[in-house]
């Protein structure tokens, strides 16, 4: 929207990891240095934490990035795995061929692999982001993979990057011997005062905006305070308050303007919000003021809309507070228990998902969604247990479930999703493959997707692409969660009819 306005050639704030924008603070440098270190010691595990937005996504792709040509990459982003598709996963990122479905089968492909690249002075690296999301069973199996191995050295190099609830997690007695196997670890903390400053200048400077628009000295103490040093809170306010200077005819960014922008990030001042005719504005009449901005020699302040009256709804102001006030693992287990419920005590899968709404819409299953709120410095969980339109009807932690438009839902959402389903058939477990491919080649008939293809993979590809998975072919908990949701099973509904918000809940 205002690239051209300033000059940038992108975005300068995107909040996408996209390693030309890393900036190599002091702390950065040095977990860059242990990454490095551990990969060339070739011991153990490398283990890199940090609090939500500090940077880690960003590190990872930068260290990937930066590794020899010959080097095998294996990344898992979304790691709420089986231990079987955690398998299926290295191996699909390895470009090899999976044979079978049994731990032991996957296990010795894997080890195949690795015996075949040592000769060739091949390097392989296992990256796990988000690694605090991991099951104790898939940790242990991690371990056993890491001891493949030779007389002298590792055949593979596991790196485990999360949030600091990972350490945690390793401190538990039944993991300690794969916390025993770190021989390198670092924790990133948020940036210092100077180092904001660098880094909002760094991302300038990338984005092609040296020189052509400036963050006064009290304009960047107001970024460092507000954010608390967090990269990813400097991106939302840094972004707003170019929007801010942009709607406002001007290239100085100054305190004001940024505290204005982190009230609205963060949603603390309706009063100094833009009014929805501001945002009409902005959305309609963009063209007219780039124009303006770029062929006047001194260009006049473009004079904003008086702010109107908000319209009131009582539903969406209640999220956001709801949100910071809940503990993170409080607010897991009471969506779990929330959306566990509306099954009642039947045994149940548990699937994640990054996804978006449409989907979700289409999966048509009540949903535990991860959110993240600029003012804390964690993530937490709500339940949505339903859907209609424009609202949806929430619960978060043990209070009463209560509506919120989706566009607000939205606004905090990470489309990161937990969906819990019943296994009806028993088809979950490896030892049934047959059953397993038996019962989707009949059910995907049954959908429309009987065809002339020979190969059942390339049926269940279809089907995957038209549901917005990742289309593997193979018949996992996703696709399996997916094709019940299709079928006549008895199950909780999130179509449900939700009355609007607007009045008292």
């Amino acid at each position: 929207m205002y690239e051209a306005y300033y000059g940038f050639v992108e975005k300068p704030f995107n909040l996408t990891p996209d390693p030309k924008y890393l900036y190599l603070s002091r702390r950065h440098a040095e977990a860059f240095a242990h990454l490095e270190f551990g990969r060339r010691e070739r011991g153990g595990f490398i283990l890199i934490t940090g609090e939500v937005g500090t940077g880690k996504t960003t590190l990872a792709r930068y260290f990937l990035g930066r590794l020899p040509p010959n080097t095998a990459t294996a990344v898992v982003l979304y790691p709420a795995l089986t231990a079987a598709e955690l398998l299926r996963s290295i191996l699909e990122d390895l470009h090899v061929p999976a044979p079978g479905t049994s731990l032991k089968e996957l296990v010795d492909t894997l080890h195949r692999f690795l015996l075949d690249s040592r000769p060739r002075g091949r390097e392989v690296v296992l990256l796990i982001d988000e690694a605090q999301d991991l099951s104790a069973e898939v940790l242990e199996q991690i371990r056993l993979i890491s001891n493949l191995e030779t007389d002298t050295e590792k055949l593979i190099q596991i790196v485990l990057m999360g949030q600091s609830e990972l350490q945690e997690l390793l401190a538990r007695r039944e993991l300690r011997q794969l916390a025993q196997r770190v021989t390198a670890r670092y924790h990133l903390s948020p940036l210092s005062r100077p180092e904001t400053e660098e880094y909002v200048r760094h991302r300038l400077s990338v984005a092609g905006g040296t020189g052509k628009v400036t963050f006064t000295p009290g304009a960047l103490g107001a970024v460092h305070r507000r954010a608390a040093g967090i990269p990813r809170l400097i991106n939302l306010i840094c972004d707003r308050s170019l929007l801010g200077g942009f709607v406002s005819g001007t290239r100085v960014i100054d305190a004001g303007m940024v505290r204005r922008a982190a009230d609205e990030v963060k949603g603390d001042s309706p009063a100094r919000r833009l009014s929805s005719r501001g945002y009409a504005l902005l959305a309609g009449g963009v063209a007219v003021a780039v124009a303006l901005a770029v062929t006047l020699a001194a260009p006049r302040p473009l004079r904003a809309p008086e702010p109107e009256a908000p319209v009131a709804a009582p539903a969406v102001s209640r999220l956001e507070p709801a949100l910071l006030a809940i503990p993170h693992d409080a607010s897991r287990e009471a969506a779990l228990a929330q959306v566990q419920a509306q099954w009642g005590n039947e045994p149940l899968e548990r699937t994640s998902l990054r996804t978006h709404l449409d989907q979700v819409r289409h999966l048509d299953l009540p949903v535990i969604l991860e959110m993240f709120d600029p003012s804390r410095r964690d993530t937490c969980f709500l339940a949505l247990l339903g859907l209609e339109g424009d609202v949806a009807l929430v619960a978060v932690g043990t209070d009463a479930p209560f509506r919120v438009t989706v566009a607000d839902l939205d606004r905090f959402w990470t489309h990161e999703a937990i969906f819990l389903w019943r296994d009806f058939q028993g088809l979950a477990r490896p030892e049934g493959k047959a059953r397993t491919e038996a019962w989707a080649k009949d059910t995907l008939a049954h959908l429309g997707y009987a065809g002339s293809e020979a190969d059942l993979s390339e049926v269940v590809g279809r089907f995957q692409r038209d549901s917005a998975l990742i289309a593997d072919g193979v018949i996992g908990s996703r696709t399996l969660m997916t094709l019940y949701s299709l079928g006549p099973y008895p199950r909780p509904r999130l179509r449900v009819s939700v009355p609007r918000p607007g009045g008292a809940s």
